[in-house]
């Protein structure tokens, strides 16, 4: 998977980042929970940047390959020893993707420091409905949602499964989340992890609305339910689990061999094959962040910025059916800002650390 830019990991949270609740309690808390979630929202994309780029890799099925023998395992050998990677599911199977993400950010201000930390579970699952000429027809399960928020030594807990919360925009999306995680919808997915036919989203939809209707009326209504369509459509889904999904180049590799031919990552990471066991395949990611650093002056004031941070990971694939087994990502984010006028200087240092599991 692209993490793999991670899953988060990390499908419920991404898919519906329009929708995303924010914890809150008291002011205070409210304030740094809120910086919390958009930071997270705003990082997210380095966050699971190696997930994606092993998805972007060279695998189109229809590229010529050497003949190999008949496979019977989702990780196989051609006839050069090269390693390739074929899903090979089993109908009325379900295999799981369950995601955990742990953000924690601290803030140093005048030798101070205040951090947050906000944990979320995502429950997900898909179920093989059909197998026919390669291609999958999976059905999606979302399962609930789980987010633990702790700040100034408080904690916040939204839970589909706990008690309703008190904060009316919280309370909708607890209401929301609750409805629809039962409700489930299909879509198909060839050998090669291609996902296309994505059905069934529009009962998602019409659960949000009626959940509801009790709540929001006419033009505001059909706004909030327009926003969560943006966040969560079959293009969104598509691209998501496309990029969650391990990716083999069609050439195929060799054990210790890296690649990555997504431009934006070039000499900034790469996947590797590390390991092809008897029963799982280990694969190592590694990235450094793209960097950023910017100055300017106002009426005297000079304001800097720089950013600069790593990723790495590792996946372990099911050698039998090419699905993730468990994997885990690792990002660290440092955002430094000053503003300095003579001999005066004030800095602000933002640290941030992200950490996602599967499975």
């Amino acid at each position: 998977m692209k993490k793999l830019s991670v899953v988060s990991c990390l499908f419920i949270s991404i898919l519906l980042g329009s929708c995303l609740l924010s914890c809150k309690n008291e002011e205070k808390s409210k304030q740094l929970i809120d910086s919390s979630i958009s930071k997270n929202n705003s990082t997210s994309s380095h966050g699971k940047n190696l997930l994606t780029e092993s998805s972007l890799s060279d695998t189109n099925p229809n590229k010529e390959q050497k003949s190999t023998p008949e496979i019977i395992s989702g990780i196989y050998q051609d006839a050069d020893s090269l390693y390739h990677l074929r899903y090979i599911l089993e109908k009325g199977k379900t295999y799981s993707f369950n995601s955990r993400e742990i953000n924690k950010q601290t803030i140093t201000f005048r030798d101070k420091s205040q951090s947050v930390s906000q944990e979320s579970i995502d429950p997900m699952s898909f179920t093989v409905l059909d197998v026919k000429n390669d291609i999958y027809t999976l059905q999606v399960n979302m399962g609930g949602k789980k987010v633990i928020t702790r700040a100034d030594g408080k904690e916040v807990v939204f839970d589909t499964n706990g008690k309703k919360p008190e904060d009316p925009d919280q309370a909708k999306m607890w209401k929301i989340y609750r409805a629809i995680s039962n409700v489930t919808f299909t879509l198909n997915m060839d050998i090669y992890g291609n996902a296309s036919n994505i059905k069934g989203m529009d009962a998602i939809y019409e659960k949000a609305k009626t959940t509801l209707q009790s709540e929001l009326k006419g033009k505001e209504l059909d706004d909030f339910i327009n926003a969560f369509k943006l966040g969560l459509n079959p293009n969104t889904f598509k691209a998501q689990f496309e990029g969650s999904i391990m990716k083999f180049p069609s050439k195929g590799l060799k054990i210790g061999e890296k690649w990555n031919t997504h431009p934006e990552m070039k000499d900034r990471g790469y996947n590797q094959l590390v390991k092809v066991g008897k029963n799982i395949t280990e694969i190592r990611l590694q990235g450094i962040l793209p960097s950023k650093k910017d100055s300017k002056v106002v009426e005297g004031v000079t304001y800097k910025l720089s950013v600069n941070g790593t990723q790495s990971g590792k996946v372990m694939i099911d050698n039998k059916s090419g699905w993730i087994s468990k994997a885990n990502f690792s990002m660290n984010l440092t955002e430094t800002k000053s503003a300095s006028k003579g001999n005066e200087t004030e800095k602000v240092v933002q640290k941030t650390q992200n950490s996602t599991y599967i499975n």
